[in-house]
């Protein structure tokens, strides 16, 4: 049985999260998760049930109306402090890359990069392209890569930000199915030997069981799952 978690080993912690959109009902009501660091935790469910809305609470792009959302020992929104996104030490990543098409691959890493001097953004944004197998493609465009090449930028500048948080949401379904299993285990392998904890939206069952260290399924509600927000962890199969 896998000990308990405690505040040191936890990424992310969210506690009594409630949420919901104008005239709507809620998306949230009490909802809890925790992500250990150096893992990947997989955010599993169907379309519409609140995975995305979820990294958009988590990263500041929305506001809940109530709960606890702490990085590592640090709490960044509570019933008296809400970090702007900006501030947060988080990465995200998302199913369209959002990579700017004036810049280089390298201006694109650097552009993450607001707490590192100037001076050593250059060299930092070589380091981080290597470490994702793009070395030689600092220079570069973005429209001249490959969707794999691009989704390596894609992290790479997620990373440039010494994210506490990395969030995730479905980054590698848009690209071939031989291509995808073998850049997302290569990618995620590094998030994990990066030291963040990867919190990763899915509406795939198997993906999830294959790199997922734990997975929360979030369910619609009247359907036979949990209602929304709600949460179920199995381990992932070895």
């Amino acid at each position: 049985m896998r000990a308990v978690a405690t505040s040191s080993d936890l990424a992310l912690a969210v506690s009594g999260l409630r949420f919901a959109y104008p005239g709507h009902d809620p998306v949230f009501d009490g909802f809890n998760l925790k992500v250990r660091c150096c893992s990947v935790h997989c955010l599993l469910g169907p379309s519409g049930c609140g995975k995305s809305t979820l990294l958009r609470l988590i990263s500041g792009l929305e506001r809940p109306a109530a709960g606890v959302i702490r990085f590592r020992d640090r709490a960044v929104f509570d019933a008296g402090t809400n970090i702007p996104p900006e501030r947060r030490r988080v990465g995200l990543v998302f199913q369209d890359l959002a990579l700017f098409p004036n810049m280089s691959v390298r201006r694109n890493v650097t552009f993450g990069m607001r707490s590192t001097p100037r001076s050593q953004r250059r060299d930092a944004a070589d380091e981080l392209l290597c470490r994702v197998g793009l070395a030689d493609y600092a220079s570069r465009m973005p429209h001249t890569l490959s969707g794999g090449q691009q989704q390596r930028v894609a992290i790479a500048r997620a990373l440039a930000s010494r994210p506490d948080v990395m969030l995730l949401d479905e980054p590698f379904s848009s690209l071939d199915t031989g291509l995808r299993k073998d850049l997302r285990e290569e990618l995620l392998s590094l998030l994990r030997l990066s030291g963040v904890g990867t919190l990763m939206v899915t509406h795939d069952d198997r993906e999830a069981c294959e790199v997922g260290d734990e997975i929360t399924w979030l369910g619609l509600p009247g359907a036979d799952n949990p209602k929304p927000g709600t949460s179920q962890k199995a381990q992932s199969p070895a």
